[in-house]
């Protein structure tokens, strides 16, 4: 059986991996209760084989996130040091964070981001104040921060009964038309923040307290055991006294038999009593072992059953973590494994490669005249139009703001030009209603060809080039840019 050592050092290591996955923070407190009632080695080895296969199946994408949110930290803060009017003590605060050792561990990360925030509230509330006493219009600087702010609270790791909350606050930020009200929502994110915190140490401990019921259990269970496993002992030993006995007394009277018959009947009633001593104990064992088999029969069924839950969270949870929430199609972290994916394809097996960067025209001046709400519509029906116009080969992603990403393998650079040119039509005839007003959008689409040499961001770099050459010609229209010798150099 397990020793208490193993188990509680189980139990610690199981609290460094609490609450990142639902599904397995509820098996782990299952997994400990059989693993503590558990009564031979084969079925520990068993549990513990599970438990591999469990933890196999585990997303570990924790590094990724965490790469990708101290990524927008650094960003944010490199962002804020380029507004000349902030105040010396911010921008020393700021220093600090951008020389400070980068974040390890979640709970570091977490604290950086409070202190973002903090920061930006305080850049808030300077350039409200100096607007208001120099007559300056600081409006551009407070947009700027409040879509740095949202971006940060994007990235904040919060309980799930506060998501909700933590979104909404983000959306009035969105819709905030009145600067000194920034203040005011950054401190509702703090508190948000803060009874997250409560709420997963109040969670932690209700997790300390149901081990420790689980190992008083545990100690009952060992102590039944013991005394089983003593009264089987006593058992088989009440078993072999009774046939010694028994023996002796056929002793007995084989000494004291005159006759063959006698001795013959002796023999016959003595062995009949051993035979029926051992059909006793084998039938008590034969029960015994029809009760454990039972118990794994249910055990089986339940494991079944919980696998068949487990595979389908985990589905849902790998789908969701690849998927924009708002576009409802494939977000950055998917397009960069798609494109690790066809890159290394096309180092293999030479096959023709396109990429496109597509961008929304005028797509600030949507949300300035309509509200973000109309932006919003706007991002989901293009990127829905572009999905599905796009051939199964294809890949589409959304990769920030108004920007989309579009993968074309196996086709050449004049059939891209010719598909990109009627993805762009397709778009400009859609008919957007807002205010009573009919609204015509265009996108302008940049695209490069890939070739063996290429690495993720050389390629982009190249489209976005060409997206940016599109942009001052007038938007409106695709251009290539083809990948020349010097790029190597």
């Amino acid at each position: 059986m397990a020793s208490l050592a193993l188990t509680s050092l189980l139990q610690q290591l199981f609290k460094r991996i609490y609450r990142q996955d639902k599904a397995f923070d509820k098996y782990q407190i299952r997994f400990l209760k059989k693993l503590q009632t558990t009564s031979t080695d084969e079925n520990e080895n068993d549990l513990f084989d599970e438990c591999v296969v469990q933890l196999a199946t585990l997303p570990n994408n924790l590094d990724d996130k965490l790469s990708e949110g101290r990524l927008i930290s650094r960003h944010s803060v490199t962002q804020l040091q380029q507004i000349d009017s902030l105040s010396d003590a911010i921008k020393g605060r700021l220093l600090e964070i951008q020389n400070g050792e980068i974040p390890y561990t979640i709970i570091e990360h977490q604290v950086e981001l409070k202190e973002l925030i903090k920061i930006y509230q305080r850049a808030v509330i300077e350039l409200s104040k100096r607007s208001m006493q120099s007559g300056d219009n600081n409006k551009g600087d407070v947009e700027f921060i409040n879509e740095e702010l949202q971006q940060v609270i994007l990235e904040l790791d919060v309980g799930e009964a506060y998501v909700k909350d933590l979104e909404k606050l983000r959306l009035s930020i969105n819709n905030e038309s009145d600067p000194f009200q920034l203040p005011h929502h950054c401190l509702q994110v703090i508190n948000l923040i803060i009874n997250s915190t409560r709420e997963e140490r109040s969670s932690s401990r209700h997790f300390l307290y149901t081990l420790n019921d689980s190992l008083t259990e545990f100690y009952l269970n060992f102590a039944k055991t013991l005394n089983a496993t003593e009264a089987g002992f006593t058992q088989q030993k009440d078993t072999f006294v009774s046939i010694e006995k028994s023996a002796k007394t056929l002793q007995q009277q084989s000494e004291e038999a005159q006759d063959i018959d006698s001795l013959r009947n002796y023999i016959t009633s003595y062995v009949s009593e051993v035979e029926n001593v051992i059909a006793e104990q084998e039938k008590k064992k034969e029960q015994k072992f029809r009760h454990k088999f039972q118990g794994i029969v249910r055990q089986i069924k339940e494991l079944q059953s919980e696998t068949q839950s487990y595979q389908k969270t985990l589905k849902h949870q790998t789908k969701q973590l690849h998927v924009d929430f708002l576009t409802k199609i494939p977000n950055r972290a998917a397009w960069s494994e798609r494109l690790d994916i066809e890159i290394t394809r096309l180092k293999r097996y030479d096959n023709p490669l396109q990429m496109a960067v597509i961008d929304i025209d005028n797509f600030k001046s949507i949300n300035d005249n309509f509200g973000h709400l109309a932006g919003d519509k706007v991002l989901h029906a293009i990127a829905q139009t572009l999905q599905k116009s796009v051939r199964k080969t294809g890949y589409i992603a959304r990769f920030g703001g108004e920007e989309f990403a579009l993968l074309l393998p196996e086709i050449s650079q004049q059939k891209a030009q010719f598909v990109l040119n009627k993805l762009r039509d397709r778009i400009k005839a859609i008919t957007f209603r807002f205010k009573e007003e009919n609204l015509i959008i265009t996108i302008s689409v940049g695209f490069t060809t890939l070739v063996s040499s290429d690495d993720q961001d050389e390629a982009f770099e190249r489209a976005d080039a060409a997206l940016y050459q599109a942009k001052a010609e007038g938007k409106d229209r695709v251009i290539f840019i083809e990948k020349t010798a010097t790029d190597d150099e």
